[in-house]
């Protein structure tokens, strides 16, 4: 499919597209994957992680970069998010995976990072005197308000989504910033209007980004845009303090971060408001946004912290070595043109940064000279008036200094015009790719197991005024990565070569892009690679073919996606306020006209077959590299490699032969399957809403009501339970169907756990060529099968829904039935179980390469929960003697999915959006018929349900390991050493255990979570920021299987090993501890209603209610009957009864118990905290999970002799012979 990964884009607040999928800045951290149900599972090589609406290059149109998202240099390595409370795992869940971005300054997903207060001195020496007046005297010490602030454009003049409430202003301060700013107040609150005011109303996220033009094709010395960055966050004049910006954040329930790329730098933050009154704005927006605009004021550069950020970005550098993303990256710049700024090494490390002369002088120096005004732009999301707003904006980033100068890209860019429609060919001075680098193969061998076929043309940058008006990249884009019959991938997926296709323009710089086509091969087609380019470039010949003798098709398929973008925009929902800014900000500089920056992504001018042509000349043999990602290439001789000196790519090149090159330029012929695709057929046309037919006469206020209220109860028998709710609110015409089929078969073993996870496989593959239409006009689904059963989640408009769900439902069983009947009738079928299978055991093998802390993460689950298969059970049955001896086949996994889907089964189901009672009865239709009259009742004794162990105290521990173990502070400790003899990182996972449901209840789980949102701040600050223990560090509240709830502390090092990382966490407790005692009861109630703020925080789109509705649903999915229904008030309560005594609450709380002071908050925690983390407690129960690199092997097989160590499998399960269980029956049905 098209490839759908960008790199300028962040994700869009209010205009994330039907079916695309973000990652959340601010997920919960309890340790639960993400809850994106609304993605079609798909083949495709990339998931859709663009921002349509903001896209340079189109957003709708799917040419994006991949390679940009990958490696950007964040300021943290993932996004902020342990400001967001823990306790959201049911509901605002967000993905706690880390993104690709490897070089930033913090640790996990689970992480949000704030350096602690390490104030500066106000008698600094005379040099720092000297560098402040120096800075100073570029500012304006004109008042902000002493000249006209311009408005470029008015509310009136956005074009907006239909159900768009926000309203718009872009203005141009007297400095000439220009500022985008968007007021949510006319977005109404049920709160407001009921009169209800008290501090658990709903809170509204806000935000702001400012995007600079200067990246690390600006650097002077390799590194030095992102060690500028990085500086920027260590103090102000006016905000001196280390841990002042992201401090404050904190405190008002937000984040922030910051990142890199080749010619931007972005720097966003978000707070949480429950602000009313829309004429001033909030305390923490204002705050943020001052403590933000002083980075471009007066930044004190400190002299005394450069060393410390030096290692800090050199400790990045090291966590991507091992990283196949970011070496093949590196490996990219390392072979392009030395003279072009894309050969630059932006991440930087210690060795580079450290040959500045003055580091001090040379951060002064960039900033100014390319910290101007002309050169940013400001996007501010927030809850007031824009009126408001715009005062906020004048007095703190009005004291910018004024600058007159244009944006560098105005400045310098060559490429002006850039492709005349006389002259389309464009050849820049020392581009980075020329002559010399094109034509050729690259061998690439990797760290994982891995292969992928590569070929990238050089054309002229997309996002180029000429090309973005008419976007020939996309509708050639759209062609190239189709997946229905007749398309390049159904062919290569029928012969079994192909795992996934997608194309687009995978990098865009100022002046050049890169055009790939990527397939990620099976071995087979690996061994068949010289067929599968052939194809490539007849695939390719004829589309320009069809171009020049069927303009008119063309220009129907450009009309397709313009139609199909026009919808999406029409109907989209608000999304994240962060990403929007952070997108928006960078998106101002290419947007001339200001009214249409919302609109911009899905709308182009009419098809040019002149412009399309000129630019599909340039997919040629000639101007194209072939990159070949091959893990069996490590049998190859090693003389013929050579090593990309930073990153240690293993690489070698050759020249394509000249006769192969004609081949490619003028195929002898087309592939006789190859065609290109029919006009879509599934494009929506019906929009009505349902809520209107049944004559809907609610007020704007009657239908904010609605928001709140959880779907009902539809239907339910013995053994289905479905829930429905008929949008009112948002009223857009989509429909969301969420599906659980819960069954004992699938997790039963490791062979049938394999066996499911192949039919889901081979099920989605299978599905491509029946829905890929669908799902390119905005129809979505996925098919997930879990340790549980399966997960069926469909969404998208709701006129063509109902064919969707029923291809879907019948497939999986007529599917079966295929499998059934075995290789000799159906051979095509027997490739794609084959391929299913190869892609599983590369998948789980290459597990073991995973990073030192998700290693550490995954022994402590295997520990932690009873009942957890361990990998190599998998790789056993795929790979090696026993898979030759007894081997999976089709007939088995037909066996075991029919088993799973029709023997026994509970379903729940739940229909939410523009969807009736007449329609949600259908659905149950098609639910019974398929799957629930064909199975009997799946009765609780049969209900698969998961424990977690409950971990030894210290006295415990003796019992199972000898006196000795009671001189330990640890009482068990797993290790293993990294599979990777390059790893040069060891990490430390330690998971202190609180409790479970039954034991925390309402007031303990809050506690915890208040606990965890102190005490990452303080853990970054002492071992990430003083000690520079390494890259990663991160705290985050953990929930196991069972609903069982710990503190999780986590550090990855290259420099110490993972006994001295423990000694320096239970160090850092016991600072902890006194930080704590020290902090005014006052603090801790403002602390606390920050996560309060987190909690309450409400949905801004009908996908954001669906998850949360459907996660409450999914939790009982194990329970009891008599605890079987949803707690759909349970954040409300948990809120509640973390809120303090404030003037206009109740004494008592909603679940029933008295509201506590301030100083007995404090002392409930400080209680808590004493009893489960205090190194001396009985009550402690503790696991450290270890991993050393090889450069730590001795101290690894040392270790292996002291009490309490476990080394293997085989040590776990004896281990969990001696451990009961936790109790699961949950909180909201044991608390009062």
């Amino acid at each position: 499919m098209a490839n759908d990964s960008t790199m300028r884009l962040m994700f869009f607040f209010l205009f994330v597209s039907a079916g695309q999928s973000f990652v959340a800045k601010r997920p919960a951290v309890l340790g639960s994957k993400a809850v994106i149900p609304f993605l079609r599972s798909t083949t495709s090589a990339s998931t859709s992680t663009s921002c349509p609406m903001l896209s340079k290059s189109g957003g709708d149109d799917n040419t994006t970069n991949n390679y940009n998202n990958n490696h950007k240099h964040k300021h943290r390595a993932v996004s902020s998010m342990s400001r967001r409370s823990s306790l959201l795992s049911f509901r605002k869940q967000g993905s706690p995976k880390a993104t690709n971005s490897v070089c930033g300054r913090t640790s996990t997903a689970r992480s949000a990072e704030s350096e602690t207060a390490t104030l500066i001195a106000e008698a600094e020496n005379t040099t720092n005197n000297q560098d402040r007046q120096e800075l100073s005297s570029s500012s304006s010490s004109s008042s902000p308000n002493s000249r006209e602030t311009l408005t470029l454009a008015t509310e009136t003049d956005f074009i907006k989504p239909d159900r768009d409430m926000s309203q718009y202003r872009w203005i141009k301060l007297h400095n000439n910033l220009q500022v985008l700013l968007v007021s949510t107040a006319s977005d109404k609150s049920d709160d407001s209007e009921d009169g209800d005011g008290d501090e658990n109303s709903g809170a509204k996220v806000e935000a702001a980004s400012i995007h600079v033009q200067a990246g690390h094709f600006d650097d002077t010395i390799a590194g030095l845009a992102h060690f500028h960055e990085h500086m920027l966050f260590l103090g102000t004049k006016k905000y001196p303090g280390e841990d002042e910006y992201e401090g404050f954040l904190s405190k008002h329930g937000g984040f922030c971060n910051a990142y890199t790329d080749m010619e931007d730098t972005n720097y966003y933050f978000s707070v949480t408001s429950q602000q009313v009154d829309t004429n001033e704005t909030s305390e923490g927006l204002r705050g943020g946004l001052d403590r933000l605009a002083q980075f471009f004021i007066h930044p004190t550069f400190d002299s005394d912290m450069v060393e410390r950020e030096l290692r800090a970005i050199d400790s990045e550098y090291r966590n991507g070595k091992t990283s196949d993303a970011w070496r093949n990256y590196q490996l990219l710049k390392s072979v392009s043109n030395d003279k072009h700024p894309f050969s630059n090494f932006g991440c930087g490390n210690y060795e580079t940064l450290s040959s500045l002369g003055s580091p001090v002088q040379e951060l002064k120096t960039f900033w100014k000279t390319h910290y101007t005004t002309s050169n940013m732009r400001l996007a501010v999301v927030g809850c007031s008036s824009l009126d408001a707003l715009q005062h906020t904006v004048e007095e703190t980033f009005g004291e910018l200094a004024v600058s007159d100068q244009p944006p560098r890209r105005e400045k310098t860019n060559p490429l002006s015009p850039v492709f005349p429609r006389e002259n389309a060919v464009h050849d820049p001075q020392n581009p980075a790719f020329g002559p010399d680098h094109m034509g050729k193969f690259r061998e690439v061998i990797p760290l994982l197991e891995s292969r992928t076929l590569k070929v990238q043309f050089v054309t002229p940058p997309v996002y180029d005024p000429v090309l973005r008006k008419t976007r020939p990249h996309r509708v050639l884009s759209h062609l190239i990565g189709h997946e229905s019959p007749g398309s390049l991938h159904h062919l290569l997926n029928k012969r079994g070569y192909l795992t996934s296709l997608s194309s687009g323009a995978a990098l865009d710089a100022s002046d050049f892009s890169l055009f790939s086509v990527s397939l990620a091969l099976t071995p087979k087609g690996m061994g068949a690679k010289d067929e599968v380019l052939d194809l490539i470039f007849q695939w390719i010949s004829l589309i320009k073919k069809v171009a020049t003798e069927q303009p008119d098709l063309l220009a129907k398929y450009h009309d397709e996606l313009q139609q199909i973008g026009a919808t999406n925009f029409k109907f989209r929902e608000q999304g994240d306020p962060t990403d929007f800014c952070s997108s928006a900000s960078d998106l101002m500089f290419e947007t001339s006209r200001p009214e249409q920056i919302l609109v911009a992504g899905s709308r182009s001018e009419s098809y040019d077959p002149v412009i399309a042509a000129a630019f599909m000349d340039r997919l040629r043999p000639q101007t194209c590299m072939v990159n070949i990602v091959d893990s069996d290439l490590k049998q190859e001789i090693p003389d013929e490699w050579m090593v990309e000196p930073l990153y240690g790519a293993v690489y070698r090149e050759s020249l394509v032969p000249e006769d192969q090159l004609k081949r490619w330029d003028n195929p002898a012929e087309i592939h006789p399957e190859l065609h290109v695709p029919a006009l879509n057929e599934y494009i929506p046309t019906d929009f009505s809403l349902r809520c209107e037919d049944s004559g809907d006469v609610m007020t704007e206020t009657e239908r904010e009501r609605t928001k709140k209220e959880p779907p009902a109860m539809f239907y339910e028998s013995e053994n289905f339970r479905m829930w429905h709710k008929m949008d009112r609110f948002w009223r857009v015409p989509k429909t969301f169907i969420s599906l659980s089929l819960v069954t004992p078969r699938t997790y039963e073993s490791p062979r049938s756990m394999t066996l499911s996870r192949i039919y889901q496989k081979v099920l989605n593959d299978d599905l491509n060529s029946f829905v890929y239409d669908a799902s390119l006009a905005g129809c979505n689904y996925r098919i997930n099968c879990t340790p549980r059963g399966y997960k069926i989640l469909v969404r998208g408009y709701s006129e063509k829904l109902p064919i969707l769900l029923e291809t879907l439902t019948s497939r999986m069983l007529s599917l079966i039935k295929e499998l059934k009947e075995g290789k000799d009738k159906h051979p095509g079928l027997y490739d794609r179980f084959e391929k299913a299978k190869e892609s599983l055991l590369r998948e789980t093998k290459n597990y073991r390469l995973d990073t030192p802390n998700e290693i550490a993460n995954y022994n402590s689950r295997l520990l932690l929960e009873e009942n957890v298969w361990y990998i190599d059970n998998y790789v056993e049955l795929l790979e090696g003697k026993y898979a030759d001896k007894d081997p999976l086949t089709m007939e088995q996994c037909a066996t075991v999915a029919e088993e799973s889907l029709t023997s026994s089964l509970k379903a729940q189901a739940m229909c939410i959006g523009n969807i009736d009672e007449k329609g949600t009865k259908e659905v149950i239709d098609v639910i019974n018929r398929v799957f629930v009259d064909k199975s009997r009742p799946l009765n609780f004794a049969e209900t698969p349900g998961f424990r977690s162990m409950k971990l030894p105290t210290r006295a415990e521990a003796e019992y199972i390991f000898g006196p000795e173990v009671r001189k330990e502070l640890i009482p068990v400790k797993y290790q293993e050493l990294a599979s990777s003899p390059s790893e040069e990182n060891n990490a430390v996972e330690m998971t202190l255990q609180f409790g479970s449901d039954s034991s925390l209840g309402y007031e303990g789980i809050g506690v915890l979570d208040l606990i965890g949102h102190l005490a990452y701040s303080s853990a970054y600050n002492q071992l990430r920021t003083k000690e520079q223990l390494g890259y990663i560090v991160s705290v985050y509240t953990r929930k196991t299987a069972g609903s069982t709830w710990g503190l999780t502390v986590v550090v990855q090092s290259s420099s110490k090993s993972p006994k001295y990382l423990e000694e320096r966490i239970e160090a850092w407790f016991e600072t902890f501890r006194g930080e704590l005692e020290e902090k005014s009861p006052e603090i801790f109630a403002k602390e606390a209603r920050g996560v309060v703020v987190q909690l309450m925080e409400e949905d801004r789109k009908l996908s954001s209610e669906v998850g949360s509705w459907w996660n409450e649903i999914s939790a009982t999915e194990a329970n009891h009957d008599q605890m079987g229904t949803p707690a759909f008030d349970r954040l409300e309560k948990l809120a509640d009864e973390l809120n303090p005594v404030a003037e206009g609450l109740s004494d008592t709380t909603l679940v029933g118990s008295r509201r506590k002071s301030p100083e007995e908050l404090k002392e409930r925690l400080l209680s808590m905290f004493d009893q489960f983390c205090t190194s001396d407690s009985p009550d402690r129960r503790v696991l450290s999970s270890r991993v050393f690199s090889h450069a730590s092997k001795a101290e690894y097989e040392e270790s292996l002799t002291e009490p309490g160590v476990l080394s293997s499998y085989s040590d776990m399960r004896y281990l969990k012979e001696f451990l009961p269980t936790w109790p699961v029956a949950p909180y909201w049905r044991t608390s009062k």
